[in-house]
């Protein structure tokens, strides 16, 4: 706590390692590395009775209501409206406009529609080995001399054989590209901020996968031997979302599964904080499933301004796909991100490529890759129309349809322990804080997140702010307008 940052790095940051669990993507690398491994966060393991490839969280139901679609309806008509796109209930094209119906105008192609389409590629699930029938007689009598009969196999011709059978284990992004007929589990240790407990996802299995994934970045990323990580010290940056329980057993899984010598629990919103420099912010973490705000005062991330906002970069790219169904520009292809795992990672090359809030019509040209059949990849390139939408999402959630699925158990959650109290004793036998919880001068709820599923990413930040109650008011009296903030170009990937 008193040694200084850079003096840190220089004596110990390449013997520290960082870590950054999410919900679709683990960061991992040493202090003193300037990008880490960013990795989905995903382990696919062979099941001899599984005849395809099944999801352990397979009862994730997608399908939205009659009231869901009308407010979806209503959310697309107030950004149309706002940015000045076509309608989706436009039906007869203008004379002026001889395109298809529902088809948006292309007032200019992207400037990016030459960006490489590159098309993903199935992984090969086979461990093929070599096979010798006098391999292993070979190996035990090295030294000693063969009869040159025995070095035949049984069938007389071929010696040599290839075994193939499957990889009992895949990791990363190999394991959302496995094909379809392959006999996998694909297993998704956190999801929405938080263990992804359900009754097909036991909290063992979660634990299991977790220490599965995290020791072959180590081993296979890092390259650190388990043998020598008792000479590292491992750093877990862990979001607002997580519970105590979570933390502790992800705590369990660094120092004592992994080997780890010692290890410290950092928050996500003071390593952005201090990252840039700044001892007093309002931080936005926008994820793949989860964005949170929280604001940071004088070092110290404030739990009851923290909001934990149920939508991400996922829920943009599946709004994509919808914005091009309605608009009829997508083609006949069967693409499903919630069943097929490799249809989502097309769908984010998309967003990240071409997706980002403009004023007006703002199209552009890409290649649509189809992966219904293994054997062969259809493609087909298309008009994807009105591209602004789906990021609008992040102001107007209602766009955004998550979701739903059996939530976990809350009261295997519910623990005494505060992880961000400091708990270090005296002489006088009271804690460090004179017998006072780090945040007793706080209101406290019952969880320290608190959740608005129907509020958009400005309330949040507006929200959070306020809560605060202090000096920190003065920065929300130069908050930009929705208006002037829609002029402002969005290019950043969530």
């Amino acid at each position: 706590k008193t040694v200084v940052p850079s003096q840190l790095l220089a004596e110990r940051g390449s013997n520290l390692v960082v870590i950054n669990p999410g919900s679709m993507n683990v960061r991992m690398g040493f202090a003193s590395q300037d990008v880490p491994f960013n990795i989905p966060h995903c382990i696919a393991r062979h099941k001899n009775d599984a005849p395809k490839l099944s999801v352990r969280d397979q009862r994730l139901n997608c399908r939205a209501g009659s009231t869901h679609n009308a407010e979806r309806e209503r959310a697309y008509d107030i950004i149309a409206s706002m940015l000045k796109i076509p309608f989706l209930g436009e039906v007869s094209p203008s004379e002026n406009q001889p395109l298809p119906p529902k088809m948006g105008r292309l007032d200019g192609l992207s400037a990016q529609q030459n960006k490489d389409d590159s098309i993903l590629t199935w992984t090969d699930v086979m461990d093929k080995s070599i096979k010798t029938s006098t391999s292993i007689e070979r190996s035990v009598n090295s030294d000693a001399d063969e009869d040159p009969s025995q070095s035949t196999s049984d069938d007389g011709n071929k010696p040599n054989s290839e075994e193939n059978k499957y990889k009992e284990m895949i990791f990363g992004e190999d394991a959302l590209k496995i094909p379809h007929s392959a006999p996998y589990c694909l297993g998704r240790p956190i999801r929405r901020g938080h263990f992804n407990i359900s009754q097909n996802y036991s909290l063992h299995q979660v634990l299991e996968d977790l220490r599965t994934i995290w020791n072959w970045m180590l081993t296979e990323k890092l390259h650190i031997n388990p043998k020598d990580r008792h000479l590292y010290s491992a750093i877990l940056v862990l979001g607002e979302t997580f519970d105590n329980r979570e933390m502790k057993e992800m705590l369990s899984i660094v120092l004592c599964d992994l080997g780890f010598s010692t290890a410290v629990v950092h928050q996500e919103a003071l390593a952005a904080a201090f990252g840039n420099g700044l001892s007093t912010a309002c931080v936005v973490n926008i994820g793949a499933q989860v964005t949170q705000v929280v604001c940071v005062e004088d070092g110290v991330a404030l739990p009851h301004t923290a909001l934990a906002l149920p939508y991400g970069g996922d829920d943009i790219s599946r709004c994509l796909l919808w914005v091009q169904q309605r608009h009829r520009t997508w083609p006949n292809f069967k693409t499903d991100p919630m069943k097929k795992p490799i249809d989502m990672l097309m769908l984010n090359k998309i967003k990240e490529g071409y997706s980002q809030i403009r004023s007006g019509s703002y199209d552009a040209v890409s290649v649509v890759h189809s992966y219904e059949h293994e054997k062969s990849v259809g493609h087909q390139k298309t008009r994807l129309s009105a591209l602004s939408v789906p990021p609008m999402g992040l102001l107007y959630p209602r766009l955004l349809i998550p979701e739903e699925f059996p939530p976990p158990p809350r009261p295997w959650f519910q623990d005494c322990d505060d992880m961000l109290e400091d708990t270090w004793q005296t002489n006088d036998g009271l804690s460090g804080n004179g017998g006072l919880g780090a945040w007793d001068s706080y209101q406290m709820l019952p969880t320290r997140v608190k959740k608005f599923d129907n509020i958009g990413l400005v309330e949040a930040i507006v929200s959070s702010v306020l809560s605060t109650g202090s000096l920190f008011l003065s920065t929300v009296s130069r908050f930009p307008e929705r208006e002037s903030f829609l002029t402002t170009p969005y290019n950043r990937t969530c």
